[in-house]
């Protein structure tokens, strides 16, 4: 599947893309380590946990978890594929972007800011009003649309 059928809807897709850009990262990030603490679990053998009480033998209890860690290293492997692809469509379109429209579309659309408290926080740093903030907001998102999307 081609990661841009995700982001139908151009302008709402670009934002949307720009809003996934810290979950692919920690995905990335993290998604090794799990794997590997995964294939730990599968491997060393457990120890019984001695509570007192009589407990139920289900000879199917190893296989079933054996078959529950091997699916979760199939959701793991497709979400840490699926975070490269989004990347490797990303980043060179973000990159592509000056610094002063990475910054704004950061202020606007990543790390949970909202619109109007970075509006502000835009029209205070470049001295600039609030039309002036909004056209910068949108230019830089147009442009980062067509280098997504053409």
């Amino acid at each position: 599947m081609m990661i841009a059928s995700k982001y139908i809807n151009k302008n709402a897709a670009a934002v949307a893309a720009i809003q996934d850009y810290n979950n692919m990262c920690f995905i990335i990030n993290n998604t090794p380590q799990e794997i590997k603490d995964v294939y730990e679990k599968m491997v060393l053998p457990r120890s019984p946990k001695l509570s007192g009480m009589p407990t139920a033998r289900n000879h199917q209890a190893s296989t079933d978890k054996l078959a529950a860690q091997i699916d979760k290293l199939d959701i793991l492997r497709e979400r840490y594929s699926q975070a490269i692809e989004y990347m490797a469509w990303f980043e060179p379109a973000w990159a592509s972007l000056s610094d002063t429209e990475q910054y704004i579309l950061m202020e606007f659309y990543m790390n949970g800011n909202q619109k109007s408290g970075a509006t502000y926080r835009l029209m205070d740093e470049f001295n600039r009003s609030e039309r002036t903030v909004e056209r910068l907001r949108s230019s830089s998102l147009n442009h980062l649309r067509s280098l997504l999307f053409g």
